[in-house]
C-alpha cells in the first residue's frame, strides 16, 4: 500500500499453508520457499528459456542452443543470431521450435539438426505458441498472427496469416490453452478457435473478446487451466489478470500493483511458472523491481522471492529467469549468468548464500489504547539445526517498529533449537508497551522453517 501506516505487511521467501484437514493445530501456516543449488553451467551468456520434451531438457544460453542431461553435462546444439533477450520455444511431434524476436529457428530431435528459418514467408517474430500441429507467431509491430506448415516448422506459406481486427491496436502475445488460441493486444484480446476452415483453420469465437490488453508478452503464461499475463486497459495498466472463461478477472491486489507501478519500463517484465506439492505459483519478474513477486494460485496469497546479493547485501529478484521440469527436478535458469540450478523445498540456501525468510505482521492495535506486549511466542518447527557449519545454533531475528513502520528497535534473537532440541521455544519477553506494533520476523541460517502460529501474551 501506499501508506505503511495503513499496512507495511510482507511476506518474503515464504508461503502460506491451508489446512486440508480443518483439524491442524492453526488454520494457516507460513512455510519457506525452495532453495536453489548449482546443477551445471552452459555456453556464455544468461539462460533466456528452455524447453522439456521427451524426457530431454534444452536451453538457450547467450547465442547457443544446449541440451543438458540429466548428469548435468551439455552439448552446444547451434546458433542464434543474437544473444540477449528472452527466448519463446515451443515443440510438436518432431521438432522444437525457437524465437528470439528476430528469426525462427527449428531443432529436429530425431537427427539434432540445427537450423534457421530461410523460407521467406517467414515473419519476423514476436511471440511464440503451438496448437493443433501448428507453430503460431505474432509478427513483430502488427495485428497479423501466422500459422506454419501441418507439424513442419520450417515452411511457411504466404497466405497462411489473419489480422485481428476487433481492436486497432497492434498484437503483444498469443498461447494456447484448452484448444483455445488467445491473442492479446495492447489494449484488448480475442479468443480464436481452430474451426478448420479453409484456407486459415483458425477464426475468432463469438463474444470472445474483451477490452483488456496485455503489457509485456513474457509475462503471458498457462497454469492449472487458466491463463494469467500482466495487462493494460484503456483505463490504466499494472494490473495482474487471470482468465475466467472468455474474460479476465483481477488476480493482483493493490499492494502488488503498487510494486508493479514502481517499475519505469515493465512491457519488458516476464513469468515463470510450475507445480509444487499442490500448490501452483505464478513468479513475475517486473523490470527494475528488486523482487520477484509470486501468486500461489492454489490459495489466492502473493508473496515475494528476494535474492540478497552476499557482497552488496542489497535484495535483488530471484535469480530464477525460467523453469522446466526434467528428471523428476525442478530445473530453473539464472536471469544474468550461465547457470543452471536445481530448485527444491530441501535446499534452504540460494546456490550457498543465505536465503532470506521475513514476515512483517500486520498493525497490531486496540483502537489506539497502550497495549502491553510482554511476551511474543512463534509456534515454529524447532530443533531443526544443522549437524555443523553455520545453522548448526540457527536463531530467529525480531525487531518492531512503533510508529507504522517507519524506525525500528534493534534486532533480538532468540534460538530455534539445534538439532534434536525439539523443546525449544521461540519467544521474546519484557517488550513494553506501545499503542501500535508493527513486527518483523526473520530467518537467514540456512535450515528449514515454518511458523504455525504466533501468540502475544499482554501479562
Amino acid at each position: 500500500m501506499d501508506a505503511v501506516s495503513f499496512d507495511h505487511q510482507r511476506t518474503v521467501n515464504m508461503y502460506p499453508l491451508v489446512s486440508e484437514t480443518g483439524t491442524s493445530k492453526s488454520a494457516t501456516a507460513l512455510r519457506s520457499t525452495s532453495g536453489i543449488s548449482e546443477l551445471t553451467t552452459i555456453g556464455g551468456g544468461a539462460i533466456r528459456g528452455g524447453i522439456e520434451t521427451r524426457g530431454r531438457a534444452f536451453f538457450v544460453s547467450g547465442n547457443e542452443f544446449y541440451e543438458v542431461f540429466s548428469d548435468g553435462t551439455s552439448t552446444n546444439h547451434g546458433t542464434l543470431n543474437t544473444t540477449t533477450g528472452e527466448c519463446f520455444l515451443e515443440v510438436n511431434p518432431t521438432q522444437i521450435m525457437i524465437t528470439d524476436g528476430l528469426a525462427g529457428y527449428i531443432f529436429t530431435l530425431n537427427s539434432d539438426v540445427f537450423a534457421e528459418i530461410t523460407d521467406v514467408d517467414f515473419p519476423v517474430p514476436s511471440h511464440l505458441t503451438f496448437q493443433d500441429g501448428y507453430f503460431i507467431v505474432t509478427e513483430k509491430n502488427t495485428s497479423k498472427f501466422w500459422i506454419s506448415n501441418i507439424n513442419n516448422g520450417l515452411q511457411w506459406d504466404a497466405l497462411d496469416f489473419t489480422t485481428v481486427e476487433s481492436s486497432p491496436d497492434d498484437l503483444v502475445g498469443l498461447i494456447s490453452d484448452s484448444s483455445n488460441l488467445w491473442l492479446f493486444g495492447t489494449k484488448s484480446t480475442e479468443v480464436y478457435r481452430n474451426t478448420g476452415a479453409s484456407p486459415f483453420p483458425f477464426a475468432v469465437i463469438d463474444g470472445a473478446s474483451f477490452e483488456v490488453g496485455c503489457a509485456a508478452q513474457g509475462t503471458i503464461k498457462e497454469l492449472d487451466n487458466r491463463v494469467f499475463w500482466l495487462g493494460n486497459d484503456e483505463n490504466g495498466d499494472s494490473i495482474v489478470w487471470s482468465s475466467n472463461g472468455y474474460n479476465a478477472s483481477r488476480v493482483s491486489t493493490q499492494a502488488i500493483e503498487k510494486k508493479i507501478a514502481e517499475s519505469e519500463n515493465f512491457n519488458e517484465s516476464s513469468a515463470w511458472v510450475y507445480h509444487e506439492r499442490g500448490h501452483a505459483f505464478y513468479c513475475l519478474r517486473i523490470k527494475g523491481l528488486n523482487t520477484t513477486l509470486c501468486l500461489d494460485v492454489s490459495t489466492g496469497a502473493w508473496h515475494e522471492r528476494v535474492y540478497r546479493n552476499p557482497v552488496t547485501a542489497d535484495e535483488e529478484q530471484h535469480r530464477a529467469g525460467s523453469h522446466i521440469f526434467f528428471d523428476k527436478k525442478h530445473i530453473v535458469g539464472d536471469r544474468e549468468t550461465n547457470q543452471l540450478y536445481i530448485m527444491s523445498l530441501d535446499t534452504y540456501s540460494d546456490n550457498g548464500n543465505p536465503m532470506i525468510r521475513k514476515r512483517i505482521t500486520r498493525h497490531l492495535n486496540q483502537e489506539r489504547e497502550l497495549v502491553s506486549h510482554a511476551q511474543l511466542e512463534l509456534d515454529m518447527e524447532v530443533g531443526v539445526g544443522l549437524v555443523a557449519g553455520q545453522g548448526q545454533d540457527p536463531v530467529v531475528m525480531m525487531r518492531y517498529s512503533d510508529d507504522g513502520g517507519h524506525t525500528w528497535s534493534d534486532r533480538i534473537e532468540t534460538s530455534l533449537g539445534k538439532l534434536g532440541e525439539y523443546r525449544t521455544r521461540v519467544k521474546w519477553t519484557k517488550l513494553g508497551v506501545s499503542r501500535d506494533r508493527v513486527y518483523d520476523i526473520e530467518v537467514s541460517d540456512p535450515v528449514f522453517v515454518q511458523i504455525n502460529a504466533a501468540y502475544l501474551n499482554g501479562k
